[in-house]
């Protein structure tokens, strides 16, 4: 369905949007963040997502008809079927806060922390930090980035303060459930932002020291500290005599840095070229098929099926009606 939603008509493509959204909402409501991210990066990544889904008509420098207008006007669904925009971009800003914040802390240059943070989460990060004047939170936006703010420098009491004291989870059937999941994981998300931030500069640490600074058991404390090192995210081991984590200091050379990222481009390069290769070789099995399904006329030789693939395309950023934003995923580079 992701593939044929570009084809379908209009008002076909709002329904898909809106339903997307709303798995993109149930993943946020049942904890899976990494997951609301992924569902709901494509359709704020637009700008446009309010005419994406139905609930208002965005034309820039774009005149339109009484015809068209009245046709688009049509198209819009009543105010009770609306979408909170705000709790929307709420929830995928929070999904971009937990997931993002503790990678951020992982990298080592400017340069890979550019390319993992969300064009739009990290827009909003570095206007609050260019802001002369730090204010209290007007809105739910507010909350989050300071919150994320708070997280990003070690203070997760205060960036969970934050984030909870946001009015927009009281629109949530069940407020209190997701309040009490997003305290946990703004708990576990603090404890990988400290240890990735701080993990050079210790040989070793205890279990009890990480469980009681961040109030959680240490039990958790060691099946988190367990996976990141699994992961590889971590360069440590763990000592379940003494209960405490030792850390292995691996310093990389200046010619083993460059190396990795000259690496990372050649992977990146590599994917590109396949998928260059693939879009190609589909686009001529697409012609063959044409061809194939073509009659023959009088000459003995026609081409058929020149222009493969639906009627209906959706032209470009502000000259018109572009649904399915969720139809393709990104391949981050």
């Amino acid at each position: 369905m992701q593939e044929a939603v570009q084809q379908a008509d209009v008002t076909t493509q709002i329904l898909y949007n809106r339903a997307v959204v709303q798995v993109g909402l149930a993943a946020f409501r049942c904890g899976y963040i990494a997951e609301c991210q992924t569902i709901l990066a494509d359709m704020i990544s637009t700008q446009r997502y309010r005419e994406l889904l139905g609930q208002q008509i965005q034309r820039y420098n774009q005149q339109l008809s009484p015809e068209q207008e009245l046709l688009e006007k049509r198209r819009l669904l009543p105010f009770h079927m609306h979408i909170n925009h705000e709790l929307l971009e709420a929830a995928y800003l929070t999904s971009c806060m937990l997931v993002e914040i503790p990678l951020m802390a992982s990298v080592d240059t400017e340069e890979q922390r550019r390319r993992i943070a969300s064009k739009a989460f990290k827009r909003q990060l570095d206007m609050a930090e260019r802001s002369a004047f730090d204010g209290l939170p007007e809105n739910s936006r507010d909350h989050v980035i300071k919150a994320a703010r708070a997280l990003q420098a070690g203070d997760w009491e205060r960036s969970k303060d934050l984030l909870l004291s946001a009015k927009i989870w009281n629109l949530f059937d069940n407020s209190n459930e997701i309040k009490e999941m997003l305290s946990k994981k703004v708990q576990i998300e603090g404890l990988r932002t400290y240890l990735f931030t701080n993990s050079p500069h210790y040989v070793s640490i205890a279990f009890s020291h990480l469980s009681e600074a961040f109030s959680l058991p240490v039990t958790t404390v060691t099946s988190i500290i367990s996976r990141m090192i699994y992961n590889d995210e971590l360069q440590a081991s763990l000592d379940q005599k003494d209960q405490v984590i030792v850390f292995s200091r691996v310093e990389q050379t200046e010619v083993q840095r460059l190396s990795l990222q000259l690496a990372d481009r050649v992977n990146s390069l590599v994917e590109s070229n396949e998928k260059a290769l693939d879009q190609k070789l589909g686009q001529g099995q697409q012609t063959d098929r044409s061809k194939e399904g073509g009659e023959g006329g009088a000459q003995g030789q026609r081409r058929g099926g020149g222009r493969t693939g639906g009627n209906y395309r959706g032209r470009g950023r502000g000259r018109g009606f572009q649904g399915g934003a969720m139809g393709q995923r990104r391949t981050p580079a």
